[in-house]
Formats: C-alpha cells, sequence, structure tokens
C-alpha cells in the first residue's frame, strides 16, 4: 500500500487537492482539471487529468505552492493560460 498524505483546500468556488507521497508530489485543481506533478519525471502540469507533460521551470511543492495560490489571489480564480505562462 502507497502511504500517501493529502490535503484539500477550498477557495474561490475551487477545490484544490495538495498530495505528498514516496513517489512525489501533485496538485490538482477541480473542477478545472490541471494538475501539477512530478511523478515520474521532473516537475511538470497537465491541463486535463490524462493530459501531455509541459514541462515548468519550478521544481519544488513549496514554490509551485506559493505560486498557483498568488495565482489565485490575484485572479480570483484560475484562468489557465495567465497560469501557465506563470509556470512556463
Amino acid at each position: 500500500m502507497k502511504k500517501r498524505n493529502t490535503i484539500t483546500i477550498s477557495k474561490n468556488g475551487k477545490l484544490i487537492y495538495v498530495g505528498v507521497s514516496q513517489r512525489g508530489w501533485a496538485i490538482v485543481i477541480m473542477p478545472d482539471e490541471i494538475r501539477i506533478d512530478n511523478y515520474n519525471k521532473e516537475a511538470h502540469i497537465h491541463f486535463e487529468l490524462d493530459g501531455i507533460h509541459i514541462p515548468i521551470k519550478y521544481k519544488e511543492l513549496e514554490e509551485v505552492g506559493l505560486i498557483v495560490e498568488l495565482h489565485l489571489i490575484k485572479n480570483k480564480g484560475f484562468n489557465k493560460k495567465k497560469l501557465e505562462g506563470e509556470l512556463l
């Protein structure tokens, strides 16, 4: 059995799941189906849960989490194009 720690945050009508396991970390933004993780590769973003891996320049969970949080506050929600620009 894989050991995983997950927290759920609700802001501006969005659910943000942050999970850390032995294999890596993941941030999932629902219902937009945006996933940022470092499973199987370096840190990358998916714009659909099974979408292509787009590498991002930040590697640590704390850095990516802060960018996502600031993006949410600044835009009062998520804008996929702006978030992509901030992470790439």
